[in-house]
Protein backbone atom coordinates (compact mmCIF):
# COMPACT_ATOMS: atom_id res chain seq x y z
CA UNK A 1 0.00 0.00 0.00
CA UNK A 2 1.05 3.58 -0.54
CA UNK A 3 2.79 5.12 2.43
CA UNK A 4 1.29 8.14 4.14
CA UNK A 5 2.23 11.74 3.40
CA UNK A 6 2.52 14.35 6.15
CA UNK A 7 3.06 18.05 5.45
CA UNK A 8 3.81 20.46 8.29
CA UNK A 9 3.59 24.23 8.33
CA UNK A 10 3.78 25.76 11.82
CA UNK A 11 0.54 24.69 13.55
CA UNK A 12 -1.11 23.44 10.36
CA UNK A 13 -0.64 19.77 9.43
CA UNK A 14 -1.96 17.79 6.45
CA UNK A 15 -1.94 13.98 6.67
CA UNK A 16 -2.81 11.57 3.86
CA UNK A 17 -2.71 7.81 4.37
CA UNK A 18 -4.07 4.48 3.05
CA UNK A 19 -2.12 2.04 5.25
CA UNK A 20 -4.23 1.11 8.34
CA UNK A 21 -1.16 0.29 10.43
CA UNK A 22 0.50 3.58 9.62
CA UNK A 23 -2.72 5.48 10.16
CA UNK A 24 -3.02 3.82 13.58
CA UNK A 25 0.47 5.04 14.42
CA UNK A 26 -0.25 8.59 13.18
CA UNK A 27 -3.46 8.90 15.21
CA UNK A 28 -1.95 7.42 18.40
CA UNK A 29 -0.05 9.48 20.94
CA UNK A 30 1.63 9.23 24.34
CA UNK A 31 -1.76 9.31 26.11
CA UNK A 32 -3.93 7.51 23.55
CA UNK A 33 -3.85 4.48 21.31
CA UNK A 34 -5.87 4.12 18.10
CA UNK A 35 -6.16 0.91 16.06
CA UNK A 36 -7.68 1.19 12.57
CA UNK A 37 -9.40 -1.93 11.21
CA UNK A 38 -10.93 -1.77 7.69
CA UNK A 39 -14.21 -3.70 7.42
CA UNK A 40 -14.14 -4.20 3.63
CA UNK A 41 -11.53 -5.36 1.12
CA UNK A 42 -11.40 -1.93 -0.46
CA UNK A 43 -9.44 -0.66 2.55
CA UNK A 44 -9.52 2.97 3.61
CA UNK A 45 -8.31 6.33 2.33
CA UNK A 46 -7.77 9.07 4.87
CA UNK A 47 -6.93 12.78 4.65
CA UNK A 48 -6.88 15.21 7.55
CA UNK A 49 -6.12 18.92 7.71
CA UNK A 50 -5.37 19.84 11.33
CA UNK A 51 -5.05 23.45 12.54
CA UNK A 52 -4.07 24.39 16.09
CA UNK A 53 -4.97 27.57 17.95
CA UNK A 54 -4.31 28.71 21.53
CA UNK A 55 -7.29 27.00 23.17
CA UNK A 56 -8.27 24.24 20.77
CA UNK A 57 -7.57 22.34 17.58
CA UNK A 58 -9.70 21.74 14.50
CA UNK A 59 -9.38 18.77 12.17
CA UNK A 60 -11.13 18.47 8.80
CA UNK A 61 -11.11 14.71 8.10
CA UNK A 62 -12.16 12.88 4.92
CA UNK A 63 -12.54 9.11 4.63
CA UNK A 64 -13.28 6.62 1.87
CA UNK A 65 -14.04 3.03 2.71
CA UNK A 66 -15.41 1.52 5.90
CA UNK A 67 -13.44 0.95 9.08
CA UNK A 68 -13.56 0.72 12.85
CA UNK A 69 -11.26 3.03 14.84
CA UNK A 70 -10.74 1.39 18.23
CA UNK A 71 -9.65 3.89 20.86
CA UNK A 72 -7.96 3.76 24.27
CA UNK A 73 -7.22 7.12 25.85
CA UNK A 74 -5.93 8.58 29.10
CA UNK A 75 -6.03 12.21 27.96
CA UNK A 76 -8.67 14.64 29.19
CA UNK A 77 -9.86 16.04 25.86
CA UNK A 78 -13.30 16.44 24.37
CA UNK A 79 -14.05 15.78 20.70
CA UNK A 80 -16.91 17.56 18.96
CA UNK A 81 -17.85 15.78 15.70
CA UNK A 82 -19.54 17.94 13.04
CA UNK A 83 -20.25 15.74 9.95
CA UNK A 84 -20.61 17.36 6.52
CA UNK A 85 -21.55 14.15 4.74
CA UNK A 86 -21.56 10.46 5.61
CA UNK A 87 -22.43 8.62 8.80
CA UNK A 88 -20.57 7.33 11.87
CA UNK A 89 -21.34 5.47 15.09
CA UNK A 90 -19.40 6.28 18.27
CA UNK A 91 -19.22 3.85 21.19
CA UNK A 92 -19.22 5.92 24.39
CA UNK A 93 -18.94 3.63 27.44
CA UNK A 94 -21.13 1.01 25.75
CA UNK A 95 -23.75 3.48 24.49
CA UNK A 96 -24.02 4.08 20.74
CA UNK A 97 -24.05 7.71 19.53
CA UNK A 98 -24.95 8.14 15.83
CA UNK A 99 -23.77 11.11 13.75
CA UNK A 100 -24.90 12.45 10.39
CA UNK A 101 -24.95 15.81 8.56
CA UNK A 102 -27.90 16.80 10.77
CA UNK A 103 -26.61 15.36 14.04
CA UNK A 104 -23.23 15.97 15.64
CA UNK A 105 -21.77 14.68 18.89
CA UNK A 106 -19.57 15.76 21.78
CA UNK A 107 -17.68 12.98 23.60
CA UNK A 108 -14.89 12.67 26.14
CA UNK A 109 -11.78 10.89 24.85
CA UNK A 110 -11.53 8.78 28.01
CA UNK A 111 -15.05 7.45 27.46
CA UNK A 112 -14.83 6.89 23.68
CA UNK A 113 -14.11 3.26 22.85
CA UNK A 114 -14.56 3.15 19.07
CA UNK A 115 -15.65 5.05 15.96
CA UNK A 116 -17.27 3.11 13.10
CA UNK A 117 -17.30 4.75 9.66
CA UNK A 118 -19.43 3.59 6.73
CA UNK A 119 -18.79 4.80 3.18
CA UNK A 120 -17.44 8.21 2.12
CA UNK A 121 -17.46 10.68 4.98
CA UNK A 122 -16.21 14.14 5.87
CA UNK A 123 -16.40 15.74 9.27
CA UNK A 124 -14.92 18.67 11.12
CA UNK A 125 -13.72 17.84 14.63
CA UNK A 126 -13.11 20.34 17.43
CA UNK A 127 -10.51 19.13 19.96
CA UNK A 128 -10.48 20.91 23.33
CA UNK A 129 -8.94 20.08 26.72
CA UNK A 130 -11.19 19.64 29.75
CA UNK A 131 -8.88 22.06 31.60
CA UNK A 132 -9.56 24.72 28.97
CA UNK A 133 -13.31 24.29 29.37
CA UNK A 134 -13.04 24.33 33.17
CA UNK A 135 -10.83 27.41 33.21
CA UNK A 136 -13.13 29.36 30.88
CA UNK A 137 -16.21 28.29 32.83
CA UNK A 138 -14.61 29.45 36.08
CA UNK A 139 -13.96 32.84 34.49
CA UNK A 140 -17.59 33.03 33.36
CA UNK A 141 -19.04 31.98 36.73
CA UNK A 142 -16.34 33.55 38.92
CA UNK A 143 -16.42 30.43 41.07
CA UNK A 144 -14.28 27.26 41.22
CA UNK A 145 -15.41 24.37 39.02
CA UNK A 146 -14.56 20.72 39.65
CA UNK A 147 -15.46 17.34 38.21
CA UNK A 148 -16.53 16.19 34.76
CA UNK A 149 -18.85 18.07 32.43
CA UNK A 150 -21.08 15.13 31.47
CA UNK A 151 -22.18 16.76 28.23
CA UNK A 152 -25.37 15.48 26.60
CA UNK A 153 -23.69 13.79 23.59
CA UNK A 154 -26.05 14.63 20.70
CA UNK A 155 -26.00 18.00 18.90
CA UNK A 156 -28.71 19.18 16.48
CA UNK A 157 -26.79 20.75 13.58
CA UNK A 158 -29.79 21.98 11.59
CA UNK A 159 -30.65 25.13 13.56
CA UNK A 160 -29.93 27.23 16.63
CA UNK A 161 -26.73 26.77 18.59
CA UNK A 162 -25.67 23.62 16.73
CA UNK A 163 -25.75 25.38 13.37
CA UNK A 164 -23.86 28.33 14.85
CA UNK A 165 -21.17 25.98 16.19
CA UNK A 166 -20.79 24.43 12.72
CA UNK A 167 -20.48 27.82 11.03
CA UNK A 168 -18.08 29.21 13.64
CA UNK A 169 -15.84 26.13 13.62
CA UNK A 170 -15.73 26.07 9.80
CA UNK A 171 -14.80 29.74 9.63
CA UNK A 172 -12.10 29.29 12.29
CA UNK A 173 -10.61 26.24 10.55
CA UNK A 174 -10.55 28.11 7.24
CA UNK A 175 -8.95 31.12 8.91
CA UNK A 176 -6.23 28.96 10.49
CA UNK A 177 -5.37 27.05 7.31
CA UNK A 178 -1.95 27.45 5.73
CA UNK A 179 -1.29 31.13 4.87
CA UNK A 180 -4.83 32.10 5.98
CA UNK A 181 -5.64 35.42 7.65
CA UNK A 182 -6.04 34.39 11.30
CA UNK A 183 -2.54 32.89 11.44
CA UNK A 184 -1.12 36.42 11.37
CA UNK A 185 -3.77 38.07 13.55
CA UNK A 186 -3.19 36.89 17.15
CA UNK A 187 -5.74 39.22 18.79
CA UNK A 188 -8.51 38.25 16.36
CA UNK A 189 -7.52 34.58 16.64
CA UNK A 190 -7.71 34.68 20.43
CA UNK A 191 -11.10 36.39 20.32
CA UNK A 192 -12.38 33.84 17.80
CA UNK A 193 -11.23 30.80 19.78
CA UNK A 194 -12.46 32.22 23.09
CA UNK A 195 -15.82 32.82 21.47
CA UNK A 196 -16.05 29.24 20.23
CA UNK A 197 -15.16 27.80 23.66
CA UNK A 198 -17.79 30.00 25.32
CA UNK A 199 -20.34 29.00 22.68
CA UNK A 200 -19.75 25.32 23.49
CA UNK A 201 -20.17 25.97 27.21
CA UNK A 202 -23.26 28.14 26.89
CA UNK A 203 -25.16 26.19 24.23
CA UNK A 204 -24.41 22.47 24.81
CA UNK A 205 -26.17 20.97 27.86
CA UNK A 206 -23.80 19.75 30.61
CA UNK A 207 -23.60 19.31 34.36
CA UNK A 208 -22.88 23.00 34.97
CA UNK A 209 -25.54 24.43 32.65
CA UNK A 210 -27.88 25.23 35.55
CA UNK A 211 -25.11 27.31 37.14
CA UNK A 212 -24.71 29.32 33.93
CA UNK A 213 -28.45 29.81 33.60
CA UNK A 214 -29.29 30.41 37.22
CA UNK A 215 -31.04 33.62 38.16
CA UNK A 216 -29.93 34.85 41.59
CA UNK A 217 -30.82 37.75 43.80
CA UNK A 218 -28.14 40.39 44.43
CA UNK A 219 -25.15 39.11 46.40
CA UNK A 220 -25.58 39.72 50.15
CA UNK A 221 -23.48 42.51 51.60
CA UNK A 222 -21.54 40.23 53.92
CA UNK A 223 -20.47 37.99 51.01
CA UNK A 224 -19.43 41.02 48.94
CA UNK A 225 -17.47 42.44 51.90
CA UNK A 226 -15.74 39.07 52.35
CA UNK A 227 -14.76 38.94 48.66
CA UNK A 228 -13.46 42.52 48.76
CA UNK A 229 -11.45 41.72 51.91
CA UNK A 230 -9.95 38.62 50.26
CA UNK A 231 -8.93 40.58 47.15
CA UNK A 232 -7.30 43.30 49.25
CA UNK A 233 -5.32 40.79 51.34
CA UNK A 234 -4.55 37.93 48.95
CA UNK A 235 -0.88 37.65 49.86
CA UNK A 236 -1.60 37.48 53.61
CA UNK A 237 -2.22 34.25 55.61
CA UNK A 238 -5.94 34.84 56.15
CA UNK A 239 -8.05 32.70 58.48
CA UNK A 240 -11.77 32.02 58.15
CA UNK A 241 -12.26 33.90 61.42
CA UNK A 242 -10.59 37.04 60.00
CA UNK A 243 -12.67 36.87 56.84
CA UNK A 244 -15.90 36.45 58.81
CA UNK A 245 -14.99 39.36 61.09
CA UNK A 246 -14.25 41.62 58.09
CA UNK A 247 -17.55 40.63 56.48
CA UNK A 248 -19.53 41.51 59.60
CA UNK A 249 -21.03 38.03 59.92
CA UNK A 250 -20.46 34.78 61.72
CA UNK A 251 -18.52 31.87 60.22
CA UNK A 252 -21.62 29.75 59.64
CA UNK A 253 -23.49 32.62 57.95
CA UNK A 254 -20.46 33.35 55.77
CA UNK A 255 -20.14 29.72 54.70
CA UNK A 256 -23.84 29.53 53.85
CA UNK A 257 -23.61 32.76 51.84
CA UNK A 258 -20.68 31.47 49.79
CA UNK A 259 -22.40 28.13 49.23
CA UNK A 260 -25.51 29.84 47.83
CA UNK A 261 -23.96 32.70 45.87
CA UNK A 262 -20.46 31.45 44.98
CA UNK A 263 -21.21 27.70 44.88
CA UNK A 264 -18.18 26.95 47.03
CA UNK A 265 -16.58 27.55 50.44
CA UNK A 266 -14.76 30.74 51.50
CA UNK A 267 -11.45 28.83 51.62
CA UNK A 268 -11.89 27.42 48.10
CA UNK A 269 -12.84 30.83 46.76
CA UNK A 270 -9.76 32.37 48.38
CA UNK A 271 -7.58 29.76 46.65
CA UNK A 272 -9.36 30.48 43.36
CA UNK A 273 -8.43 34.18 43.68
CA UNK A 274 -4.86 33.38 44.68
CA UNK A 275 -4.33 31.04 41.73
CA UNK A 276 -5.48 33.85 39.44
CA UNK A 277 -2.97 36.19 41.11
CA UNK A 278 -0.16 33.66 40.57
CA UNK A 279 -1.20 33.20 36.94
CA UNK A 280 -1.16 36.94 36.24
CA UNK A 281 2.26 37.39 37.86
CA UNK A 282 3.73 34.43 35.97
CA UNK A 283 2.48 35.98 32.72
CA UNK A 284 4.33 39.21 33.55
CA UNK A 285 7.30 37.70 35.42
CA UNK A 286 10.82 39.12 35.23
CA UNK A 287 13.70 36.80 34.23
CA UNK A 288 14.94 36.68 37.82
CA UNK A 289 11.63 35.40 39.23
CA UNK A 290 10.93 31.72 39.84
CA UNK A 291 7.72 29.71 40.09
CA UNK A 292 8.50 28.83 43.71
CA UNK A 293 9.01 32.46 44.76
CA UNK A 294 5.79 33.62 43.11
CA UNK A 295 3.76 30.72 44.49
CA UNK A 296 5.06 31.32 48.02
CA UNK A 297 4.26 35.02 47.75
CA UNK A 298 0.60 34.21 47.12
CA UNK A 299 0.26 31.63 49.88
CA UNK A 300 1.21 28.30 48.27
CA UNK A 301 4.01 26.76 50.38
CA UNK A 302 3.71 23.20 48.99
CA UNK A 303 5.16 23.05 45.41
CA UNK A 304 3.67 19.69 44.41
CA UNK A 305 0.16 20.47 45.58
CA UNK A 306 0.36 23.97 44.06
CA UNK A 307 1.50 22.63 40.67
CA UNK A 308 -1.39 20.14 40.58
CA UNK A 309 -3.97 22.81 41.48
CA UNK A 310 -2.49 25.21 38.94
CA UNK A 311 -2.58 22.66 36.11
CA UNK A 312 -6.17 21.79 36.97
CA UNK A 313 -7.11 25.49 36.86
CA UNK A 314 -5.18 26.62 33.78
CA UNK A 315 -4.44 23.45 31.82
CA UNK A 316 -0.63 23.75 31.98
CA UNK A 317 2.20 23.60 34.48
CA UNK A 318 3.18 26.90 36.12
CA UNK A 319 6.67 26.50 34.63
CA UNK A 320 5.11 26.48 31.15
CA UNK A 321 3.35 29.79 31.84
CA UNK A 322 6.63 31.25 33.10
CA UNK A 323 8.51 30.01 30.03
CA UNK A 324 5.94 31.54 27.67
CA UNK A 325 6.29 34.82 29.55
CA UNK A 326 10.09 34.73 29.18
CA UNK A 327 9.75 33.97 25.47
CA UNK A 328 7.46 36.98 24.93
CA UNK A 329 9.86 39.27 26.80
CA UNK A 330 12.84 38.08 24.71
CA UNK A 331 10.85 38.39 21.48
CA UNK A 332 9.79 41.95 22.23
CA UNK A 333 13.25 42.95 23.38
Amino acid sequence: MRRGNIAYKEDYVVVECTDPAELSSILSGSESRVTVKPTTRSGIQFKCEYAAAELLGLALCRYRGSAVFEHESANEKYLIFLPRYGFAAIDVNGARVLTSPTRGAIVACQQTKSLTLSGPMEHLVIVVDRATLSSRLMDMLEVPVTGEFDFFPEIDLTAGAGLTIVQTAAALHSGLASSAALRNAPVARSSFTNGLVELLLESLPHRHTSDLNRVTSPMPRHVKRAVDFMRANLSKPLTIQEIALASGSGIRSLQEGFRRFKLTTPRSYLQYLRLDAVHQELLQAKPSQTVGDIALKWGFPHPGRFAADYRKRFGQAPSETLQSSSFRIRSSG
